[in-house]
């Protein structure tokens, strides 16, 4: 499941990046025959749009991969533990054998 929202999410940050390159380049356009300056301007906005999507899609992206790391820990912490309580629990048997004797 987890792979279907990477594939997700890495096209959305494709189409996240053409619409910052559309954006930009039509703003410019639309903006150039009020001179360069403006036009300058009016491509930034146009840009806007599309990096905010991109910051977005890049902020689940990271959001996605923390949450897989932490369920990676969150097993080993469980095979720890299980090991510790096992070898406690043989250590506690071995002194009870012991100390019956």
């Amino acid at each position: 499941m987890n792979k279907n929202y990477v594939k997700i999410l890495s096209f959305m940050q494709g189409a996240s990046w053409a619409a910052v390159i559309i954006g930009a380049y039509l703003f410019f356009t639309l903006f150039y025959p009020f001179g360069l300056i403006m036009a300058l301007i009016g491509a930034f906005f146009g840009a806007s749009i599309g990096l905010f999507m991109v910051i977005f899609f890049e902020m689940a992206s990271l959001k996605l991969e923390v949450y897989r790391e932490k369920q990676k820990q969150t097993i080993l912490l469980q095979k720890m533990l299980s090991a510790i309580q096992n070898s406690h629990k043989h250590q506690s048997d071995r002194d009870n054998h012991s100390s019956t004797h």
